[in-house]
């Protein structure tokens, strides 16, 4: 780890929660550890928080409540837009539902208890970046809060610049500073300026880059159920039929593959099991990434599968297959 006694970065690095017997090891996370390392520079500090409780206790350390330091804070690791992973990364997928939400807070989300954590900073951060697959992105495929919502939320609590990814992260994507940097082909990341006479300012530097490495095709799934997903929604820990089925349609494949994102939901399809990544953008099934045709019927439909009070999904248990 790179570490300054008054670093002008600070970089919190996700990882496993304190106690979990063997964590497996995480490709993106070890990688991106690895590329900031590489750079050797002095004033980025890189330090592990497995909660936001961790970041609140970094943070402490780094910034005294005397002192009059400011930092630029980023902060790694996987998500899906408006939810940055911390140690919830490392838990079995029928744990995150229990634990990844609670006290200390496994995931940076808009839960305001996890962010009173943070609010004692404002003032002594000056710029916040999320790096993780989407986590800033508008999409959100089913789920109420987005990218623009959580980086908005911080903007407001921490009153400094609040940026995310808008895009698939590559782990060498870091600038000299070990500042994340997307390269050409992908999405700049976006977010809010804080103002202190006004709501906060959406920062938008102009167009993203054309999508690039798409092959078209004409292919369509039927979404018969879904058997998993990461949303902290009630549909987490069940498998849900969806019969009659929701259409999507592809246009195209991608060679730009997300090998990094966390699926926010996987499915049961016509044509087998598949995942769905980075807000819905892609379809994800055995080696091929499809790129989804967004509307929004799709995504009115998907949030009332996963949000709905009423019987209309339907709860299927100990399904085969």
């Amino acid at each position: 780890m790179v570490t300054n006694e008054a670093p002008e970065i600070v970089t919190i690095m996700a990882c496993p929660p304190a106690g979990l017997a063997s964590p497996a090891a995480n490709s993106f996370i070890a990688a991106a550890a690895e590329a900031i390392a590489s750079k050797r520079v002095h004033g980025n500090a890189v330090l592990p928080a497995a909660s936001v409780r961790d970041i609140d206790l970094q943070l402490g350390a780094v910034l005294p409540r005397h002192g009059k330091n400011q930092i630029r804070l980023q902060i790694v690791g996987h998500s899906i837009s408006g939810v940055l992973s911390l140690g919830a990364t490392w838990l079995p997928d029928q744990d995150v539902a229990a634990c990844a939400f609670q006290y200390p807070f496994l995931v940076l989300d808009t839960n305001p208890a996890a962010l009173g954590l943070l609010a004692k900073y404002a003032g002594r951060i000056t710029e916040v970046m999320l790096v993780g697959c989407n986590v800033g992105s508008a999409t959100s495929f089913g789920y109420a809060v987005n990218g623009r919502t959580l980086t908005y939320t911080l903007a407001e609590i921490l009153r400094c610049l609040v940026r995310g990814a808008d895009d698939v992260v590559a782990p060498d994507e870091f600038d000299a500073r070990g500042w994340y940097t997307p390269g050409p082909q992908h999405r700049r990341p976006k977010g809010w300026r804080w103002t202190p006479s006004s709501p906060p300012i959406w920062t938008d530097p102009g167009l993203d880059p054309a999508p690039r490495s798409r092959t078209e095709i004409a292919e369509s799934f039927e979404i018969r159920a879904i058997t998993s997903s990461l949303l902290p929604a009630p549909a987490r820990t069940a498998l849900v039929d969806l019969r009659p089925g929701i259409r999507i349609t592809c246009k195209h494949t991608t060679a730009d593959a997300p090998r990094f994102a966390l699926p926010e939901l996987s499915l049961d399809t016509d044509q087998g099991p598949a995942q769905l990544l980075c807000g819905g953008r892609y379809l994800r099934q055995g080696n091929d990434c499809f790129v989804v045709d967004r509307n929004p019927q799709l995504a009115a439909a998907m949030m009332a599968v996963l949000w709905s009070s009423e019987p209309a999904a339907h709860p299927v248990a100990n399904r085969a297959g």
